[in-house]
């Protein structure tokens, strides 16, 4: 995949900024309440996902791959919000998921457009 460098930067950001909102969401939980759990093991698998999509691109793989991974971020972020969608999460904290799933959708589209 040959891409403009502010293409590539502006991917960088966003997937940097989607592993940084995992990370301080994860460890902001007490784990205390049976959603809280829940949504720590969701984001957990997020955390992975996004670990295969960087590596993904550092290994030059094939497009079709990078897309691939990207669309399994984006369903593992999508899984997490649908998993809170019941429950008696605080307002903070489903912000924070609804803007996972929208970082990860984004990285997504970006990656699925470049693919052509």
């Amino acid at each position: 995949m040959q891409l403009d460098p502010s293409v590539l930067a502006s991917l960088a950001r966003l997937i940097r900024d989607l592993h940084e909102l995992v990370t301080l969401l994860k460890s902001g939980l007490s784990r205390a309440k049976p959603w809280q759990r829940q949504l720590a093991g969701h984001l957990a698998e997020v955390d992975q996902q996004l670990q295969v999509l960087r590596l993904t691109v550092a290994m030059e793989r094939h497009d079709a791959e990078i897309v691939e991974a990207a669309e399994r971020v984006t369903s593992a972020c999508r899984l997490t919000a649908a998993a809170l969608a019941g429950s008696r999460v605080d307002p903070t904290t489903r912000t924070a998921v609804h803007l996972i799933v929208d970082l990860a959708s984004r990285i997504y589209a970006a990656l699925s457009q470049l693919q052509g």
